[in-house]
């Protein structure tokens, strides 16, 4: 059996590229330029993009919570600084999540 292209897992999967990216706004908590910049991805990108986020959502409920575990293990019971929680915040989810799963290692 032949291998799928992203472009026919994108279609067999959710339909069109904009049902895909429907569905990824929402788990990553995008705006309006993210989501514009998401629909300029590549369909591999937006496959692995759907994929952490369905699994940060999964494991930690939302990106506000995988910050709160990332604080938990890198500050050990310590509150983080100011400006720290600002900076997470502007990372992405597939960022934070390897930066959680480096720290959990």
């Amino acid at each position: 059996m032949p291998v799928k292209t992203p472009k026919q897992l994108v279609e067999s999967k959710f339909g069109t590229r904009k049902d895909l990216v429907a569905k990824i706004v929402p788990l990553i908590g995008a705006d309006d330029d993210e989501k514009r910049r998401l629909l300029g991805t590549t369909n591999a990108k937006l496959l692995r993009i759907h994929e952490v986020a369905e699994q940060v959502q999964k494991q930690f409920g939302g990106k506000a919570k995988l910050i709160d575990a990332i604080a938990k293990l890198q500050f050990a019971g310590k509150a983080p600084n100011d400006g720290w929680r600002e900076k997470m915040d502007g990372l992405t989810v597939k960022r934070l999540f390897d930066k959680h799963r480096g720290l959990a290692n």
